[in-house]
């Protein structure tokens, strides 16, 4: 089991936690963030000890920070990693279905009860949360969000950076600009 350091700890990053205990294959040896908070995994600083963390032997990171209104923030700490040198790994929390015939980007996290349907593609460092249905043909965008059962049918594109609200719908074959955010409980048609 290879090592592993969470970067920002708080909802998001617990949920990534979780996933990545159920799933084991990694061990996580702690977490930064901008301040400890209570948890059974140590506090290993801020991001500016990353270069320390990988110094030491560790070259496996997961970010643990959402959406944060802008997908750009996780873009910024995925580019700082990859500058340092350390690896991303798919995270896909073992109660999701994930077609063999979709392909899933670097560091993108898959959460609980989560279906990703035929030929989907996942681009990178992109959060497919809880419960969402990403059916047959969608494209899902780099460092987008699709937040808690949301629904994109079958051949939706997603552009980068966008954020699809929990519960949201988006029918067959419609597009999301990037950057765009859809707001929770709306359909697009």
């Amino acid at each position: 089991m290879e090592d592993l350091v969470l970067v920002g700890f708080g909802g998001h990053g617990k949920s990534v936690a979780d996933t990545i205990e159920r799933e084991g294959k990694y061990h996580i040896v702690g977490y930064t963030d901008v301040s400890k908070v209570i948890s059974k995994y140590e506090y290993l600083g801020t991001d500016d000890n990353l270069r320390q963390i990988f110094d030491s032997g560790i070259r496996n990171a997961a970010i643990g920070i959402g959406y944060l209104g802008k997908g750009i923030i996780r873009q910024k700490i995925y580019s700082r990693l990859k500058e340092i040198g350390f690896k991303l790994p798919v995270m896909i929390d073992p109660s999701a279905v994930v077609s063999s015939s979709a392909t899933i980007g670097e560091g993108t996290f898959i959460g609980k009860g989560t279906i990703i349907n035929a030929e989907a593609k996942i681009g990178k460092m992109t959060i497919i949360n809880t419960k969402a249905l990403v059916e047959h043909e969608c494209m899902v965008g780099d460092f987008t969000h699709v937040a808690v059962g949301a629904v994109l049918c079958g051949q939706v594109d997603v552009g980068e950076y966008a954020f699809i609200g929990a519960n949201a719908t988006v029918i067959q074959c419609r597009k999301v600009e990037p950057y765009k955010i859809i707001p929770a409980g709306v359909t697009i048609r």
